[in-house]
């Protein structure tokens, strides 16, 4: 009878014990594909200011309580919908498929000017070091070991260790000016061509009334990345704070958490429209920039309809502006008196 009874009791054991097992199994395998799927589409908002990350820490704070020059890293991948991802990849790989040639050119055209600073090959003659040179060998046995050069030492320069910043504008004088095409064809131009390269580190940022890092430094750019910056442009910020944005730039700069690099350069493309107040700010910004080591490039980019020749009434090489000096007013082209010492003004690609 006892026998039979602990065979009962194995039985009812066994039945209760399957179904437990079968539901933590289905229990773990939910909660690893929702951790799949937050490792894949991460929605992370971090803060390089004290202030943001304390408007994270808190969400009962009031946005209107931050600082204005915070820079922000937003991820709005996952607030964004199927149709317009969808969009955003065919758009995305059609100008990228039209840059290509331009990219690779470039490419070709960095690999010159801008030289390796990290050295990871094996040069030289030296006494100690990591390998050895194995042409040295006859020569330094032949010699009776008096020839001991034979030695070689990580000290030829063969990587790049940049950090570039693009930073595009996304206020609504773009879409006004037909210029947010042509804006996102130069970011695909320079981000492509860059990271062929291997340039170093690269990021990905929109300005106008405030700047965002869409790209971060520390993450390769790629073609989901470039869909990823491309759905975040939607031309739509009332007014562009072009000061705002080298200062922030500079921020973002100095705040990222590597190595610091020799060279520092920063791509600021927009429609070359700023404020008049704000020219001697910008130009102690650029004054800053130089002393820390960065280089501030702008790109100028005209819509399609407009003439980039000094007769064309709507480029920006033709546009002038009304000074008044004592008393008497002062005609002057608005490009002789342009903050930013580097720029350049693309009409077509």
């Amino acid at each position: 009878t006892e026998q039979e009874n602990d065979k009962d009791n194995e039985v009812i054991g066994s039945e209760i014990s399957e179904p437990d097992i079968v539901q933590d199994a289905d229990e773990f395998e939910s909660i690893s594909e929702r951790n799949q799927e937050g490792q894949r589409f991460p929605s992370t908002t971090t803060a390089f200011s004290d202030g943001a990350k304390t408007m994270l820490d808190s969400p009962e704070k009031n946005v209107d309580d931050t600082n204005d020059e915070d820079v922000i890293e937003v991820d709005d991948f996952n607030r964004i919908s199927e149709e317009d991802i969808h969009n955003a990849r065919k758009y995305w790989q059609a100008i990228q498929s039209e840059t290509n040639n331009l990219s690779r050119r470039l490419c070709e055209k960095l690999r010159l000017v801008m030289e390796p600073l990290v050295a990871t090959k094996l040069r030289g003659d030296y006494r100690t070091g990591k390998r050895v040179n194995m042409k040295r060998i006859i020569g330094y046995v032949a010699s009776g070991y008096r020839k001991d050069k034979i030695w070689l030492r990580r000290t030829k320069p063969a990587k790049r260790d940049y950090r570039v910043l693009i930073a595009v504008d996304d206020s609504e004088s773009m879409q006004k000016s037909q210029a947010g095409d042509m804006a996102l064809r130069a970011l695909a131009t320079l981000a492509n061509g860059m990271s062929q390269l291997e340039i170093g580190q690269l990021g990905v940022a929109s300005f106008g009334e405030d700047m965002r890092l869409l790209h971060p430094f520390n993450l390769p750019f790629t073609s989901e990345s470039g869909v990823n910056v491309v759905s975040n442009f939607k031309f739509d910020d009332k007014r562009t704070r072009t000061a705002l944005c080298v200062e922030s730039s500079i921020n973002v700069l100095e705040g990222v958490e590597s190595v610091s690099s020799s060279m520092q350069l920063v791509f600021m493309i927009s429609d070359g429209r700023i404020e008049r107040d704000s020219r001697s700010k910008l130009r102690r910004l650029i004054r800053e920039m130089s002393e820390k080591n960065m280089l501030m490039v702008m790109i100028i980019v005209e819509g399609k309809n407009k003439v980039t020749t000094s007769n064309g009434n709507d480029s920006i090489l033709s546009m002038k502006e009304v000074s008044f000096i004592n008393g008497k007013p002062h005609i002057k082209h608005f490009i002789e008196d342009y903050p930013f010492p580097y720029y350049l003004v693309v009409g077509d690609l």
